[in-house]
């Protein structure tokens, strides 16, 4: 090629490769100017929602009756296990597992000292948060502080219209990083901003504090409320699910329960507004959608049970703050137990210890689900809720190897997730007066108690029926029909 004809052909490489990239860079700008069009668009529209959200806030409120929390329709455990057969066994069962009859094997409930703490720095306009073991700075601008001198209708519109003009945005931006970076549920989310409320105003600062939590959660686009009640105010939750034991009102059937800092009554009047924010679209849910990030504290608590059990010494990690955060959970239906996800460091040492187990001995499925039936009936100590806690509280799968015991709710739990996790058989809970149980449906025919439910039959497994085989059911129960819960 002649020297002419290669300078030719690089200059035209030249510019088609300048043309090219004065077209990409073209492109570029546009895009970037399509995104601060829209951006714009976007503050515009919030900041139009805001401003017609403090107008709605300042009409008159309507008023509500105060109902008591809603009872678990499960009702109380029993104090005692069911034992198989004979009473004898119970004697049995405690001398091979070396149950302490003082209740000391069981881990107190309390809590490990791992908890959320937030201080405001107001010459920084930062909330430094530290939430179970994350440590971040939040931050919160002076111009969004407001005063509200009593619980009015005026009052609240007013402190929502200053939070809307001041510089909200970063606090918003940083919250929802958090919430992506480590995984935070809805529930995690309103704990963490009630603790920043609590560290930006006092003790007596409470209608300051409820409408702060109301504005940041409702820019974040969950759907609550608050309420006048006297001269405070309370925050109005709707959640997805199910609660119980928390007082709430009710809004075109639509539950709305009540927290905050003043203890309400029937005799209580509240009033509160009927229309959510514009920007809010959806409700808080307790289910647990993905293992937490928070804190990397584990303590391998040992198993004695498990470990008289599966022959091998076990100890299973647990993370602290996650124990921390679970121990003042709202109760639910006990469905979102089962839907929330368990930690990744807990799950897979369980996991390997069963498996292990099973392929070691060679085990089929009915053999699998007969050893790990036998492995959860025996592998805790039977405890009530109100015996560990005061109270009514299911517990999170982490927790009952935090606490080394449980009832049948849990052990249901921790069951049925291990029949899925090994052996991917579909299971469901069957619900009896004060007791659940659980149902397996096999992949061959087994003989015993069973339940038909859509078509699928699900053969009796009850984890508090200690010793009991494959397709028992308590005597109590038998003829009796249960309320079949898919898991």
């Amino acid at each position: 090629m002649k020297p002419i004809v290669k300078l030719m052909l690089a200059l035209s490489l030249s510019f088609a490769c300048i043309s090219s990239m004065g077209q990409e860079k073209k492109q570029n700008d546009a895009y970037r100017d399509f995104l601060k069009h829209r951006s714009s668009q976007y503050q515009d529209w919030r900041k139009k929602a805001n401003a017609e959200f403090a107008d709605y806030l300042s009409k008159a409120w309507e008023e509500f009756l105060v109902q008591k929390g809603k009872k678990d329709p499960m009702g109380p455990v029993p104090d005692k296990p069911t034992y198989y057969d004979s009473g004898a066994l119970q004697q049995e069962v405690s001398s091979i597992h070396g149950l302490p009859t003082d209740g000391s094997f069981c881990h107190p409930a309390k809590k490990t000292g791992l908890s959320v703490s937030a201080d405001y720095l107001s010459a920084e306009d930062l909330v430094s948060v530290d939430f179970f073991g994350v440590k971040r700075d939040i931050p919160f601008s002076r111009d969004m502080m407001v005063q509200i001198s009593d619980a009015k209708e005026k009052n609240v519109a007013n402190a929502w219209d200053v939070m809307s003009q001041a510089s909200f945005l970063p606090t918003i931006d940083a919250i929802s990083s958090i919430q992506k970076e480590y995984d935070l549920s809805d529930w995690a989310s309103y704990v963490l901003i009630k603790k920043m409320t609590e560290a930006v105003y006092g003790e007596n600062s409470i209608n300051e504090r409820v409408a702060t939590q109301m504005f940041l959660l409702c820019q974040l686009k969950y759907k609550v409320r608050v309420g006048s009640a006297g001269e405070d105010l309370v925050l109005l939750i709707p959640f997805k699910e199910q609660i119980y034991q928390v007082s709430y009102i009710t809004d075109n059937n639509q539950d709305l329960f009540i927290f905050g800092y003043t203890r309400l009554t029937s005799q209580t009047p509240l009033y509160t507004f009927t229309k959510d924010f514009s920007v809010a679209e959806k409700m808080i849910s307790l289910t647990i959608s993905k293992p937490m990030k928070i804190g990397a504290e584990y303590e391998k608590i040992d198993q004695p049970l498990w470990t008289s059990i599966l022959g091998d010494n076990i100890s299973i990690p647990v993370n602290h703050p996650y124990i921390s955060f679970v121990l003042d959970y709202p109760q639910a239906d006990l469905v979102i137990y089962h839907r929330s996800e368990v930690d990744s460091e807990t799950s897979k040492a369980v996991i390997r210890a069963v498996k292990f187990k099973m392929l070691k001995e060679g085990m089929d499925e009915q053999q699998s689900v007969a050893y790990i039936l036998n492995l959860v009936q025996n592998g805790f100590q039977y405890k009530t809720d109100y015996e560990m806690f005061g109270r009514s509280k299911p517990l999170f799968i982490e927790e009952s190897f935090f606490y080394g015991a449980n009832n049948c709710k849990d052990r249901v739990l921790i069951f049925s997730w291990l029949i899925k996790k090994t052996m991917g058989l579909n299971t469901v809970m069957l619900g009896y007066p004060n007791h659940v149980a659980c149902g397996v449906e096999f992949s061959n025919a087994v003989n015993g108690d069973a339940v038909t439910h859509q078509g699928h039959k699900y053969v009796m497994c009850d984890p508090t029926y200690i010793n009991a085989p494959i397709g028992a059911t308590m005597p109590k129960f038998k003829g009796v029909d249960p309320n079949v819960v898919e898991l």
